[in-house]
């Protein structure tokens, strides 16, 4: 048995107990309702759960699990799953297992990117940019002012990550950002409007950070061709939430 793939419960009364997992058998490989399976999690051990629903196709199919479900009275399949033999692909249902601790290629990826974005230092960790935990209101100083060297750097589009979302711009109630949208040199990071909110909402920056950029060593960067395919470019038989410039608003609306 192969794990591909793991997701929870949405069934309020068992929130973080009710495992399903997406997996792979082999030739002749069987699962049975009640059997036991072994279960590798990510740092090398195992667990062991009793196979409590095989491919349940609808929501009254939890009620073996949920009492939730059970008092709902939903629908059931007809014919429930009482063993699948592989080759193929199936979900079951076990119960009481560390959803993120799953051993699956989605969780080694998301645990390589989240030590990548840790070794970064990011410019703009503001919970108002949705980018961390500190307030850009701490952060900002009327007087404050950079070379222009240091704006250029900023505006450079070296695409990092974006998310399509909506936030609000933390300086004008009324106007919505997309985004965020992240840009990074490979060690620093910063939010696309950074920038403005320096030249236009005194941001303030770490010296770290501007006494590099003055230095020889950022001028590589500056001359490199980037990356200024950011935005999500329209593609056939596809929806695109997105206009054209993603958002980007210039600096004197902004």
């Amino acid at each position: 048995m192969e794990i591909k793939d793991v997701y929870g419960c949405p069934y309020e009364d068992k929130e973080g107990e009710v495992l399903n997992i997406h997996v792979s058998l082999d030739e002749n490989e069987k699962i049975s309702l009640g059997d036991t399976v072994k279960i590798e999690m990510m740092d090398g051990t195992y667990l062991e759960r009793e196979v409590k629903i095989i491919n349940p196709n609808y929501a009254g199919d939890y009620a073996a699990v949920s009492e939730n479900v059970r008092l709902a009275g939903w629908k059931k399949s007809d014919k429930p799953i009482l063993s699948v033999t592989g080759k193929c692909l199936c979900r079951i249902v076990v119960m009481n297992v560390p959803y993120h601790e799953v051993k699956t290629e989605r969780e080694i990826e998301e645990r390589k990117m989240r030590a990548e974005m840790e070794s970064k230092f990011w410019l703009t960790p503001y919970k108002e940019l949705h980018m961390g935990d500190e307030s850009i209101y701490d952060h900002t100083d009327e007087t404050f002012e950079v070379p222009n060297k240091v704006i250029l750097y900023l505006q450079t589009k070296e695409l990092y990550l974006l998310s399509p979302g909506i936030y609000q711009h933390p300086f004008k109630k009324d106007m919505e950002l997309l985004g965020p949208y992240i840009y990074s040199d490979g060690y620093y990071c910063w939010d696309r409007d950074t920038w403005k909110y320096v030249v236009k909402y005194g941001l303030t920056l770490p010296k770290k950070f501007i006494d590099y950029v003055m230095s020889d060593e950022a001028d590589g960067f500056l001359a490199k061709t980037h990356n200024s395919n950011w935005h999500l470019q329209k593609r056939e038989n596809s929806l695109n939430l997105l206009p054209e410039d993603s958002g980007d608003i210039p600096l004197e609306k902004f």
